[in-house]
């Protein structure tokens, strides 16, 4: 009896090792053909979060800083993560810019925190300017070509 469990274990995992084999790489190409389109959804997302960050400011609604501030976070993760993958200098001025974009929408959310329309409006010309720092590093094209 106990060969008969034995052989059904290794006749089991024998098809369960087989299975994992074929699935692995069709599993690592849909993962890797979504790396860029992520990235492109993450550069989306960045942008039209400084837009709602813009509007509060301007419409002097400092609590409406709050969310946008951090739901930048994870986008902002999502393309330092892909611009280690890019090639050369590329990947470190756009990991530097996305760095200094991180640093001041921190400095945003800390102004918008204390009520301080004037220093939000400062702390926002801030943020506007890391923005086009990291357009500058031309991060659709970039993330086009890993494709």
């Amino acid at each position: 009896m106990w060969c008969r469990i034995s052989n059904r274990q290794s006749v089991f995992g024998t098809f369960f090792v087989l299975g994992l084999i074929v699935l692995i790489p069709s599993l690592l190409a849909q993962q890797n053909k979504a790396a860029p389109d992520s990235a492109l959804v993450a550069w989306s997302n960045i942008q039209q979060l400084v837009k709602d960050m813009e509007t509060a400011v301007q419409s002097r609604n400092l609590h409406g800083i709050h969310d946008p501030t951090m739901k930048i976070r994870a986008p902002i993760k999502a393309l330092k993560h892909h611009s280690s993958m890019l090639s050369g200098d590329k990947g470190q001025k756009m990991g530097a810019a996305l760095k200094q974009l991180d640093s001041s929408v921190t400095d945003l959310h800390s102004a918008a925190d204390d009520g301080n329309q004037a220093d939000s409006e400062k702390a926002l010309k801030t943020v506007e300017s890391a923005l086009d720092q990291l357009k500058a590093q031309d991060p659709e094209g970039a993330f086009k070509e890993v494709h």
